[in-house]
């Protein structure tokens, strides 16, 4: 063992250098195969060359290390001689094959072509190193050797002849590398400054160890150092006429000082152990060594990588792991992440784009087939310059096409199948670097994982866009349907007919309870459209359109709009307005909530005859609360912790668990929460908690309001006395004048010698109400008694629902809480100004409304509204005949849709902008995301969000044809539903 330790410790250096000269050989090889299968149409003229230049090299390798073994101290004087002569004449050609090498590759251009003077150096040259190293005595006279490795060449006279046509060689050679290096290309600059940097290192190597040491220190000892480094050079070159693909100079220097160092750290260890234990078994030490470097070669290395990566980037990571570290990214947002992807690898732009069926696609995707996993532009420009296969044109078809679209690079995304469902397609200045080897490296990692995230989002979005799509489209037949509800109460219960008002019968009174619950329905439909495409927005609940609300008022919308199974499940709930406050939210949501809760109490109403459903209110200085308690069949406590998760659902065959975790999220929006309290077989009580405001600022400003509104104004009160007594105060209060009128007073002397600016009437004995109103209406006393507006007052023990809806819908201006509650009053109240109720009656009546929409059945339904106020309503499809119609028709106003066929509701306002400077335009549309809000609020007057009610139109017609002043600044999106 000894004996073979010091055997291969004497010829280290010739073992190193006849396994370099095999490796060249067996690269020279691989070089010649890999062109024959990947790169025919490269050259012979260019690849022949260097084959030979390595063949060459790997005999002077050779050569050189028999001056290195045991050798040269076995045999003769005359042996070592003739190796010196053949290392001179093996570099020698070798550096010729090399300089021809570089002179094709300068003539690139012109079809590989040299010069005669190219030819006429490379023929001298190698017919002066052959003369000068076939005869001994010219250039090597003798070699004395000493030992292995220590020997001293003797040269002869014309030896400065033969190294003056080596550096001659070298310098031309070094000089076509640097002119071929400053090509237009990155790619072919890229691939001249690695065969640059190959030469260089070889050339100062020989320079030093040939030239300066053996000259000035006659020491041939480290001859053998160029001979070992040529294969950094053969490398070099060949990896570069090989590849189209390169790593950065510092990943390079990063990936080589951390192996070196981590080699370093057991190789020398290894050595001295070596050196220590010659005349002894060093076996174990031996096995000692590689157990350590097996254990932990991959941790030190992973140290060094870290320390070197920091020195060399100062920063934390390479680009591979940096771009590969996005995976997480994916996981939440697609776009996101390709914002950071597009940063890291310095891109103008980058995006993912699904694979469609056009010919570029089908063309990408053929190119794709095999073992091609990324589309590089420079590569492709590069293999078409070069290529002579049959699919060249296609090549270059691509090629062209990613040039003109500027796109510097395309990576394949896969689906679960392999199939390719997506392209990265990134575009890069091409003059600032080449797309590196480890920016592919990086992009491979990275979405050979983050494909699924991918794939699996732009699933999810096209299911959003797909429900949102058929979301809208449910609002047309539910449009359709209204329109229908709108014209069976037009022309059955109508204010027009001889006896509109005849709904005292059973009959009439039972349809028009079917008529007012089907409206409902479709009202609540439209509702969860509303909540529905705010999901599927992607932005959650947006908080921008939230106000002020009462609880008490919308809680009692929301129980009059809930769709009951019968009058008598209505009246199973109970609800005391007590303790009203205010909440900053959304109407619609908080109804959503609201109806989520009776839903799932009347549930069970049949299967628990005697429960019934208690909402009340409770209020501390800090926090309000609505409490919704049924006495149904309860909740678990196993349930409880689960019942606001999505998807859970327990005990319901159609549920489908979102009602409840939708409805967390609507309270968390507003600021509060909600929590379950229950007891099995006893009850079950949802609390709505909301953030306590400060009500006395909100409740100031409501009273400001009304003052400026009500001041100076007179109102005629029917109700009794005591009723009479609180409202007249508050109502002088606010600088209203009164006047009473009880319930055995007739109207006729009120109405006949005086006018008021509104009429309130308690709803507390609906008959008497209901009498004076038809009065008032019908004309019998007076025209001015029949347009001044009707509010009513509204009670808790009002005997018919059924008429006081009717009457609220079609005879009245507003409903006004009762002045028990102070608060619900002055907010109602307010509420009924805010929406025009102090304008008269028939105040719209030909006023001339453009409505302009795709869908014929939303303008009807628009025009049914509008046409009992006396508006003319004028049609319009799309949004060029719009513009034709604001140029031809004289309007007063538009309500004008957003998406539409052609050209959309914002391009169609811009233009008619240029023609009707004055004419208000109102966004009558389904769309409200962002971006939507945003142009229409650039675009347009004002808003309002399809569905519409009748009560929503009008408001916004007398805001703005009728109010004595109103400001765009002050008006945008006052009105959302």
């Amino acid at each position: 063992m000894s004996d073979w330790v010091s055997i291969s410790s004497e010829n280290s250096v010739a073992i190193l250098l006849v396994s370099i000269a095999l490796f060249v050989m067996l690269w020279a090889s691989y070089f010649v195969i890999a062109l024959t299968k990947k790169r025919s149409g490269l050259s012979p003229p260019l690849y022949v060359p260097y084959t030979l230049y390595t063949m060459f090299i790997s005999v002077w390798i050779l050569s050189n290390a028999y001056f290195q073994s045991y050798l040269l101290v076995e045999t003769s004087r005359a042996v070592a001689l003739w190796m010196a002569m053949i290392a001179n004449i093996a570099s020698g050609l070798a550096f010729c094959f090399a300089y021809l090498f570089s002179c094709r590759l300068r003539s690139e251009q012109d079809g590989y072509k040299i010069s005669r003077w190219q030819w006429c150096i490379f023929s001298c040259s190698v017919l002066t190193i052959i003369l000068t190293n076939t005869s001994p005595g010219l250039s090597v006279v003798s070699v004395d050797v000493e030992d292995i490795g220590q020997f001293i060449i003797h040269f002869g006279a014309v030896a400065w002849v033969f190294f003056a046509c080596l550096f001659l060689v070298i310098v031309l050679t070094l000089r076509n590398f640097i002119l071929s290096s400053k090509s237009p290309s990155m790619l072919k600059r890229v691939k001249s400054s690695y065969m640059v940097f190959g030469m260089v290192a070889f050339i100062f190597s020989t320079f030093v160890a040939h030239f300066a040491i053996p000259v000035l220190f006659n020491d041939f000892s480290v001859t053998w150092v160029p001979p070992a480094l040529s294969i950094v050079e053969a490398l070099m070159v060949g990896y570069a006429l090989l590849s189209d693909r390169f790593y950065s100079f510092r990943y390079v220097c990063l990936q080589v000082a951390s192996f070196s160092s981590n080699a370093m750290l057991y190789i020398i260890p290894a050595t001295l152990i070596t050196n220590l234990c010659q005349n002894q078994n060093i076996a174990p030490p031996i096995a000692a060594a590689t157990l350590i470097s097996g254990l932990f070669w991959l941790k030190t290395h992973a140290f060094f990588l870290r320390k070197f990566n920091h020195l060399i980037y100062h920063q934390k990571g390479n680009p591979v792991e940096n771009i590969s570290k996005l995976t997480n990214d994916f996981r939440y947002s697609t776009e996101l992440a390709i914002e950071k992807l597009n940063t890291l690898l310095n891109a103008k732009s980058g995006q993912i784009q699904a694979v469609g069926k056009n010919a570029e696609n089908v063309a990408l995707l053929l190119y794709f087939q095999g073992n091609r996993t990324i589309l590089v532009r420079d590569e492709l420009e590069y293999q078409v310059s070069h290529s002579q296969s049959s699919n060249k044109d296609a090549l270059k078809q691509i090629a062209n096409e990613m040039r003109n679209k500027d796109i510097s690079l395309v990576l394949p995304i896969t689906d679960e199948q392999d199939d390719i469902v997506y392209l990265y397609v990134v575009s890069k200045n091409p003059k600032e670097s080449l797309i590196t080897s480890e920016e592919i490296l990086g992009l491979q990692k990275l979405f050979a994982v983050a494909n699924r995230f991918i794939v699996t989002e732009q699933k999810i979005r096209t299911s959003h866009v797909l429900a949102g799509s058929i979301a809208h489209e449910i609002r047309n037949p539910l449009t359709k349907i209204n329109y229908h509800f709108e014209r069976i109460n037009a022309d059955m219960f109508g204010i027009d007919k001889d006896e509109p008002h005849s709904i005292a019968s059973p009959e009439m009174q039972k349809i028009y309870h079917e008529l007012v619950e089907g409206k409902k329905a479709v009202q609540l439909g439209n509702r969860f459209i509303d909540a529905m495409l705010s999901e599927l927005n992607g932005e959650g609940i947006s908080t921008s359109l939230f106000k002020t609300y009462s609880a008490a008022e919308l809680t009692s919308q929301a129980i009059n709009d809930f769709s009951f199974n019968s009058e008598q499940d209505k009246q199973r709930v109970v609800f005391n307005k007590q303790s009203d406050f205010v909440f900053h939210g959304s109407d619609t949501l908080y109804s959503f909530v609201i109806f989520n809760l009776l839903k799932n109490a009347v549930y069970y109403f049949d299967s628990h005859p005697n429960s019934n459903v208690n909402i009340r209110f409770g209020s501390t200085t800090e926090k309000h609360q609505v409490r919704v308690i049924d006495t149904g069949p309860g909740i678990s406590k196993e349930q409880q912790a689960h019942i606001f998760d999505e998807y859970y659902s327990q005990g319901k065959s159609k549920g489908n668990g979102l009602g409840l975790a939708y409805c967390r999220r609507v309270m968390e929006s507003f600021g509060g929460n909600i929590e379950v309290r229950s007891v099995p077989g006893v009850f079950t009580e949802f609390v709505l908690t909301f953030p306590s405001l400060d009500t006395s600022n909100l409740n100031a400003a409501v009273v400001k309001n009304l003052t400026q509104n009500l001041n100076g104004k007179s109102c005629l009160v029917v109700s009794d006395s005591n009723t009479y007594a609180l409202l007249s105060s508050e109502l002088l209060l606010l600088g209203t004048q009164t006047t009473w009128l009880s319930e055995n007073t007739s109207i006729h002397a009120p109405m006949t010698t005086r006018s008021y600016d509104f009429i309130l009437i308690d709803t507390d004995h609906i008959e008497f109400s209901n009498d004076i109103i038809k009065r008032l209406r019908s004309g019998e006393l007076g025209h001015q008694a029949q347009i001044t507006p009707i509010w009513l007052l509204a009670q808790p023990n009002t005997c018919d629902p059924i008429v006081d809806n009717y009457i609220i819908s079609n005879l009245a201006q507003g409903k006004i809480d009762s002045i028990n509650h102070r608060e619900s009053f002055l907010h109602s109240l307010d509420t009924v100004i805010n929406d025009g109720g102090l304008h008269q009656v028939g105040c719209l009546i030909g006023k001339r409304v453009l409505v302009v929409d795709d869908m014929q059945v939303n303008r009807l339904l628009v025009q049914g509204y509008l046409a009992t106020e006396g508006v003319d309503v004028v049609h319009a499809s799309s949004g060029q005949e719009a513009i034709l119609k604001a140029k031809m028709e004289r309007l007063d106003l538009i309500l004008m849709d957003i998406r539409m066929p052609g050209m959309d509701g914002i391009e169609a306002t811009k233009s008619i902008r240029q023609c009707s400077q004055g004419i208000p335009v109102i966004a009558l549309s389904g769309e409200y995301t962002s971006d939507t809000l945003l142009s229409i609020d650039d675009t347009m007057d004002d808003h309002l969000v399809k569905p519409v009610t009748k009560q929503q139109l009008v408001k916004m017609l007398i805001k703005w044809l009728v109010s004595p002043s109103h400001s765009r600044l002050d008006s945008r999106r006052s009105n959302q539903v």
